[in-house]
């Protein structure tokens, strides 16, 4: 049954509404995305400084737990996802893949720390089990709750409730483009210190009072610095994708407007015709 102009004209308000809806969201995503990306290209500097200075540090001889490589009996995965939706395949591309690497492992038991509430809303349905879920930053790096995040991770491994830690976030490519990304978090080895800082490293340092104690001291801010671009990263992915989502949303109700406006203009004329053809009727009638 054809809908009628008054049905017509509710779809055409309704889908008018949803547009205007996505279009602001569209705006407030972009708005986060820049401040996102400023912090992220603010951050990497300091993160390309760091890794060249303990890639030159990486053949110094010290003993630290960071480097010490356990037997792992119990891991621990960070899984960082968003807290919203709207977001199109953001959250479902790192989740599947996730899950998928999840299931190849059998050497030891494995648990989960999610930021994140999306990440909690499809592990929670599965058979992993949860150790902590923070899913109340919004797609923001606060600096006191990053922190606190990075020292409880710290602190499950020198504590030795967790032999491994692993990471996994989503890097920041461009506006349309990011991938998931899982490395080791804890033990740290001197290979991944001098392939990541290998191309930024150009100098040689003089290290007072000596270099091992530099070590010692820099090694927890290269942890917490790993975390935090983690977050930086995967955080500018969200509103990459966000907006991107919200940009397809308020185009595709464009369309739909168009489609129904066309359609009931032409009921519309069909309606105007029909009036005439019975008027013109009833006067032939009379006449």
């Amino acid at each position: 049954m054809p809908a009628t102009l008054k049905e017509l004209d509710r779809r055409i308000r309704s889908v008018k509404n949803t547009q205007q809806i996505t279009r602001a969201m569209k705006m407030v995503a972009a708005a986060k995305l820049r401040r996102a990306q400023d912090s992220l290209m603010a951050a990497r500097p300091y993160g390309e400084k760091l890794d060249a200075l303990m890639a030159d540090l990486a053949g110094t001889s010290v003993e630290h737990p960071f480097f010490e490589v356990r037997e792992v009996t119990k891991r621990l995965v960070v899984v960082v996802t968003s807290d919203k939706g709207l977001c199109g395949s953001y959250n479902a591309g790192i989740l599947r893949e996730t899950e998928h690497w999840l299931e190849t492992l059998n050497d030891a038991d494995t648990e989960l720390f999610l930021v994140g509430r999306k990440g909690n809303d499809y592990f929670k349905r599965r058979r992993w089990p949860i150790l902590k879920v923070i899913d109340d930053l919004g797609g923001t790096i606060d600096l006191s709750r990053f922190t606190a995040i990075a020292d409880e991770v710290m602190h499950l491994y020198l504590s030795d409730q967790y032999q491994e830690i692993v990471f996994v976030y989503t890097k920041f490519i461009s506006t349309l483009s990011s991938r998931p990304v899982r490395g080791v978090l804890l033990p740290m080895t001197t290979e991944e210190l001098e392939g990541e800082g290998a191309q930024h490293s150009q100098k040689n340092y003089l290290y007072e009072p000596s270099a091992e104690r530099v070590l010692e001291a820099i090694l927890p801010k290269s942890v917490r610095n790993k975390i935090y671009t983690g977050l930086a990263e995967a955080f500018t992915s969200e509103h990459g994708a966000r907006m991107t989502s919200m940009g397809a949303a308020t185009d595709n109700a464009g369309e739909l407007i168009d489609n129904l406006t066309l359609v009931r203009n032409r009921a519309r004329q069909a309606a105007i015709t029909q009036e005439i053809s019975e008027i013109v009727g009833g006067a032939d009638a009379l006449g």
